[in-house]
């Protein structure tokens, strides 16, 4: 026990060092990446180096976060081919101890990493890639259409509202669906065409469905002129409908929610929903499967970065490929979100499960 315990100490602080190192070389390789982009803005456009440095300081967090898991790797196998380059492997196998037990320090720090991942993406990025947004589109493109707002989506008290288009000029609304839960009702109701007036929406020949407690209608009523009081002026709205990178699962779920009670189609977010967890959960994944592979050479530096760089190369495409099929529909939302995750952890696990097989064999 205590040889296990001077171990895990040892792979846990060979793990940080080059974790911490390589969180900070690939944030300031992407970060650069980045820069690179927006030289058109800094050149054409004559931006100032002070916005640029906001965009670059508001993209921070999403490119530390896409860091973590690649980091996490890199640090595994590091790690353990530097055991197996130094013999160290070799004598604690012989001492009894199964690869399972020796990798524990190394899942515990990956899930930690997840868990910070997982807090980033609730509750960082979402708000960074907004900002990062609005600078884009305030500071630079100078919103081209200042009168035209498309995809206005907000919810006030107990409604849901969605409007595809609001013409400030002729105060005109198109495209409407609103999903009202007050005063102890349920309906949804539709129209093609309306009106802004303030905190009022007119709307015309609009649709009322009375809806049940299982959300299926239980009638419908044709209105020709229908006022909604929203209770706060409908232009604070505008311009606040956000991408699915500004939103964290719980925001999501609202307008997965909505969308589904005015049937709308919502695979894509679904996808996005179930993406978001799933890839905090990659940091796990990739000690499963660096950890056996790790052992295989005593090559130590050189050999792991070469297996780093083919499993990132081989998940990845493997996540968009998954990805693109569930926003088309041709895949389910979570099996398109897990698949890559199940499998990569399936065939960890076997190989973690074969080393000490073969060992004990």
């Amino acid at each position: 026990m205590k040889i296990l315990k001077i171990i895990d100490k040892y792979l846990i602080l060979e793990f940080v060092k080059p974790f911490l190192f390589m969180v900070f070389a690939l944030t300031i390789i992407m970060i650069s990446g980045y820069l690179f982009e927006l030289t058109d803005f800094i050149i054409i456009k004559d931006i100032s180096t002070k916005i640029v440095a906001k965009l670059l300081l508001y993209r921070v967090p999403q490119v530390m976060v896409n860091s973590f898991a690649m980091a996490v790797l890199f640090s595994t196998l590091l790690s353990l081919s530097r055991l197996v380059k130094d013999s160290e492997f070799t004598a604690l196998r012989m001492a009894g101890i199964n690869f399972w037990r020796l990798i524990v320090p190394l899942i515990l720090m990956s899930i930690l990493v997840s868990g910070i991942t997982y807090f980033m993406n609730e509750r960082i990025v979402p708000w960074s890639n907004t900002k990062y947004h609005n600078i884009i589109k305030y500071s630079i493109h100078k919103k081209e259409d200042q009168k035209l707002h498309k995809d206005v989506l907000f919810k006030w008290e107990e409604r849901y509202v969605y409007i595809g288009e609001i013409d400030d000029s002729s105060k005109e609304a198109k495209r409407i669906i609103i999903y009202d839960k007050s005063a102890g009702k349920k309906d949804l109701i539709t129209a093609s065409y309306g009106s802004v007036e303030n905190s009022r929406l007119w709307l015309e020949n609009a649709l009322v469905y009375k809806l049940g407690s299982d959300n299926y209608s239980k009638g419908e009523e044709r209105v020709n002129k229908l006022k909604i009081n929203i209770g706060k002026d409908i232009s604070n709205f505008y311009d606040k409908a956000k991408k699915p990178s500004e939103m964290n699962r719980k925001e999501l779920k609202e307008r997965i929610k909505f969308f589904k009670a005015s049937g709308i189609d919502t695979s894509k977010l679904l996808v996005e929903y179930h993406i978001n967890l799933a890839e905090s959960l990659v940091c796990l994944i990739f000690v499963l499967v660096g950890a056996p592979l790790s052992i295989k050479s005593n090559k130590g530096r050189i050999f792991g970065i070469i297996v780093s760089l083919i499993i990132i190369f081989v998940y990845y495409v493997f996540q968009s490929i998954s990805r693109s099929l569930g926003l088309n529909a041709i895949l389910s939302p979570v099996v398109a979100a897990w698949l890559p995750n199940i499998i990569f952890a399936l065939v960890g696990t076997y190989l973690i499960l074969k080393e000490d097989y073969i060992k004990l064999k």
